[in-house]
């Protein structure tokens, strides 16, 4: 914009300058035009007076003529001083020749001389008349000179604004793309801030606002991240502080399940059991604590063949201890499935996803696991598709729940996050499960979707990259 402002800085000064030297002119033509028409009305007077005193012979008269004259030489003065190219102008000193010989030979007595006024009055008329048009000539000529100088500003201007205009725009656009870069600098520092990513420092350039903001985001970054990793010691110290007397306390019902200490009835067995579920499940509860703690922090890449028919197995065993046998009908693929992955973060992603299916299912519902091979250009889940020819795996978890509103479809994926929908049965969930997921699945490079409706249960899939 500078170059812009300058020029249009320049034009107002120019504009002013051609104001004031057009006011200028137009009273200097004013008094121009003022003296011609002086001169053409002395010329008459003293012709005049001239004629009156030849007739009365009046010696007033003779005064009233000498003024006359004085004043049309003041006025002749000043036409040179406002005109200086008729200095020394033979029309100049021929007006005032005539009227010198105009008043002598009015004054003379000789009869020769009296002949020779009425010559000398249209003499002067002549003169007068030559003198009016040179003086309008002169004015004519000096409006065209400053027509021409506001032609010459206008063009000025115009030049002075065509090469303003690009720099200007040149300049706006280089400022547009340094803001709108640290404006998309910014976004996406707060976008990495909102989705926890607290590694990366903030530097952000541009204008001193948004470098001054940078600085306030640098400064929430380092803050959030100092939170986050004492919130991470506390959780791996407080987590293992628990788990030391929940082992004991497990260690003991398993002496009194086994009646070592002594004989027990039906009542206090059943006592037992409901501590020992409690027991489990406040170490189902610590272990997710410390799933998502480990999680946050990064799991090592660690690649092995991975059963996924013994894995879903293992885990359907694990809750069964919580269910009884009727409570859920848990289906699984009847082929077995061998993949290459980080066998931690996959056991984690299948937890907790059978976990939060177990969590929403009403008695007698019903959870499906589903495995497959797929290309992800063609968005296949087709079990039977060769190996060989596809590029990623996927894996399906689905229930016939109380599925999630679409409205809570992000924000379950958030920590601690509890939705609308009331848990049933004996596990009780910590709000972190489908958090963990979801960052096992970033770790993993797999896709995450998950399709629900209101009523409908819920279908998570991700889709896996074959690791070779």
């Amino acid at each position: 914009m500078l170059p812009l402002i300058i020029a249009v800085t320049y034009a107002a000064l120019e504009m002013s300058s051609q104001a004031r030297a057009q006011q200028r002119l137009v009273m200097d033509q004013a008094q121009i035009s003022q003296l011609s028409i002086t001169v053409q009305e002395l010329n008459k007077e003293i012709e005049r007076s001239a004629r009156q005193y030849q007739l009365l012979q009046d010696q007033s008269l003779l005064e009233i003529l000498k003024i006359k004259q004085h004043q049309l030489s003041e006025s002749l003065s000043k036409i040179e001083r406002q005109l200086p190219e008729l200095k020394n102008s033979s029309t100049l000193t021929k007006i005032e020749q005539i009227t010198a010989d105009v008043n002598k030979a009015s004054r003379s007595d000789d009869p020769k001389q009296k002949r020779q006024l009425a010559t000398l009055y249209a003499d002067l008329k002549s003169a007068s008349n030559d003198l009016h048009n040179q003086l309008s000539k002169a004015v004519q000529s000096n409006l065209n000179n400053a027509e021409q100088a506001l032609n010459n500003v206008l063009w000025r201007m115009l030049i002075t604004g065509l090469l303003a205009l690009p720099a200007s725009l040149l300049l706006l656009g280089a400022s547009s793309i340094i803001v709108t870069r640290s404006i998309r600098r910014l976004s996406l520092a707060i976008n990495h801030l909102g989705e926890r990513s607290w590694d990366t420092p903030i530097d952000i350039d541009g204008p001193s606002d948004l470098i001054e903001l940078g600085h306030r985001l640098e400064w929430m970054r380092v803050q959030l991240l100092g939170a986050e990793q004492y919130k991470a010691q506390f959780t791996q110290h407080i987590t293992h502080e628990l788990k030391s007397p929940l082992a004991a306390i497990m260690d003991a019902q398993a002496l009194l399940a086994d009646q070592i200490p002594g004989q027990l009835n039906d009542k206090q067995m059943a006592v037992l059991t409901i501590l020992r579920n409690q027991a489990e499940n406040l170490q189902e509860l610590i272990q997710q604590l410390l799933n998502f703690n480990a999680v946050s922090q990064g799991i090592a890449a660690h690649k092995e063949q991975i059963d996924l028919s013994l894995m879903c197995k293992n885990l359907i065993a694990r809750y069964r201890s919580f269910l009884p046998d009727t409570a859920l009908n848990i289906k699984t693929p009847s082929n077995g499935q061998l993949v290459t992955g980080n066998a931690q973060l996959i056991e984690m992603i299948l937890s907790n996803l059978l976990s939060n299916a177990i969590h929403f299912c009403r008695t007698g519902g019903e959870i499906a696991i589903n495995w497959g091979h797929c290309n992800i250009k063609q968005h296949s889940h087709d079990v039977n598709a060769p190996p060989e020819d596809c590029s990623h795996w996927w894996l399906q978890v689905s229930d016939n729940g109380p599925g999630i509103d679409i409205d809570e479809q992000e924000a379950v994926f958030r920590p601690f996050y509890q939705g609308k929908n009331k848990r049933h049965g004996a596990l009780k969930g910590s709000g972190i499960g489908l958090a963990i997921v979801k960052a096992c699945a970033e770790q993993a490079q797999a896709t995450l979707t998950l399709k629900s409706q209101k009523d409908q249960g819920a279908e998570f899939t991700l889709c896996f990259p074959k690791q070779r």
